[in-house]
Formats: C-alpha cells, sequence, structure tokens
C-alpha cells in the first residue's frame, strides 16, 4: 500500500477489540492502522477511541468492512464437556483469561495450558474455553 492514505472511515473501539480484529474486519495491515492512528502499544488500546480506518489516496477501491457476526449464546456447549475438563466456559464481552481463571479457582497458566489455540490477545466471544478439572 502507498505512503499516502486518506481516512476511509473512523471507527470507535469497542470493549474486546483489538487492533489486529479491526484490521482483519477492515481489510488493512495493522501496522498501516498502527501509523494513521499513531499508535504506540497494540495492546493498549481505550474503549471509546475513534480510529481512523486508513485506505490508499489513490483513486482504487477501498474494501468495505465485513458485516459483524454475533455469536450464538449458549450455556452448553453441543456434544457436552469435552474429556479432560470439568466443565466449559463460554466467553463473554469483556472476559479476559486472567479473569476467567480467578472465576473458576484455576492458574491462568493451567487455563492457557488447556486452551493451547486460543490467543491470550484476541479472545473471542462466543468462544468456548476448556476449565480442567
Amino acid at each position: 500500500m502507498a505512503n499516502h492514505y486518506i481516512c476511509t472511515d473512523v471507527y470507535t473501539v469497542r470493549a474486546g477489540d483489538t487492533l489486529y480484529s479491526i484490521a482483519q474486519r477492515y481489510q488493512v495491515e495493522v501496522d498501516l492502522l498502527m501509523r494513521a492512528n499513531r499508535v504506540r502499544n497494540p495492546y493498549n488500546l481505550r474503549i471509546g477511541t475513534k480510529l481512523c480506518i486508513p485506505g490508499p489516496a489513490e483513486n482504487t477501491p477501498v474494501p468495505q468492512p465485513l458485516p459483524e457476526v454475533e455469536p450464538e449464546e449458549s450455556e452448553e456447549p453441543q456434544g457436552g464437556v469435552p474429556a479432560g475438563c470439568k466443565t466449559v466456559h463460554t466467553v463473554k464481552m469483556g472476559d479476559t483469561l486472567y479473569m476467567i481463571a480467578k472465576m473458576h479457582h484455576i492458574s491462568l497458566d493451567a487455563l492457557m495450558r488447556a486452551n493451547p489455540d486460543i490467543d491470550p490477545y484476541n479472545l473471542r466471544i462466543g468462544t468456548n474455553l476448556c476449565i480442567p478439572e
């Protein structure tokens, strides 16, 4: 992408957002999103912050944001509780791995070992986490 860009949209940061998820939604690179908004620490987004969504300054088509998909709310995962799990926790808005571990009286390390495919910096609402025995 060129060094020159314009703001093609403005996005207001919400709970659970990450620069990566916003960049994916608008189909822009994370480093370009950071440069356009002078973000130094990508892990310190504040709810309510307005971000410039950069696009090319030339007369090129601008990709449209992908529609948001609302996760289905369910208390129990389909198929019951997986082997090795005491229970399953469905991630809700505002949840963090630390908070979930504390709520279930387990260590953060144990929670992360039981869920090796989970990105702790991009926890998605609706994800089912194994709470180990």
